[in-house]
């Protein structure tokens, strides 16, 4: 009898230290997991959770990640005008903001990986219905659609930029600073030729 009871005391013994070793590696696993995502803690999606080691506070984060969106709707938009307009001074200037934000999106992108900020690397799917949608347009009324859309969407990108550099780390608050100025020149620009297709 009472080997039987040792026996079954072992067997319980084991049984809930292997349970104990299962959920330990469960707990390790998890870890793991979302260790490579900064913007995971315990498991659960957190804005701005990357502060804690970086430094970047949460509004930091918010205009790094908007700005990215941002940069790459320029760049794919410029791609579509280089296309679909018919207007020269429209080519010219969707040569431009794909220049100049091309070289904006992989300063912003080296400035993010350095703040350990996870910035998306494509549009969200509203944004990209858009273009698709662009995509079909051609001659005049492609070059107004396109005109219009860069006059509102600088002047968001401007009052972005403008929070961008009101920001405590030092990093981005030059770089929105730096940026804003080539931004603004291109709303300028934008508001111009959108003026005289009108």
């Amino acid at each position: 009898m009472k080997k039987i009871f040792l026996l079954s005391t072992a067997f319980a013994l084991a049984l809930s230290f292997e349970a104990c070793q299962t959920a330990d590696k469960k707990s390790a696993t998890t870890k793991d997991s979302v260790a490579g995502d900064t913007t995971m803690v315990n498991g659960n999606h957190v804005a701005g959770s990357e502060s804690t080691e970086s430094g970047v506070d949460e509004a930091g984060a918010t205009f790094l990640r908007k700005a990215a969106v941002g940069g790459i709707m320029e760049v794919e938009a410029a791609k579509i005008a280089a296309q679909n307009a018919k207007s020269a001074e429209v080519k010219e200037f969707a040569a431009k903001m794909l220049a100049d934000h091309e070289k904006a999106n992989a300063e912003l992108k080296a400035l993010a990986v350095s703040k350990k900020v996870i910035t998306p690397d494509a549009l969200p799917a509203d944004e990209q219905i858009h273009l698709d949608g662009m995509k079909k347009m051609t001659g005049a009324a492609f070059d107004k659609h396109y005109m219009d859309m860069m006059v509102t969407d600088h002047e968001k990108t401007v009052a972005l930029f403008k929070k961008g550099t009101e920001n405590r780390d030092q990093s981005i608050k030059e770089w929105a600073a730096n940026t804003l100025k080539v931004i603004e020149s291109h709303n300028e620009m934008a508001q111009k030729i959108a003026a005289g297709l009108k």
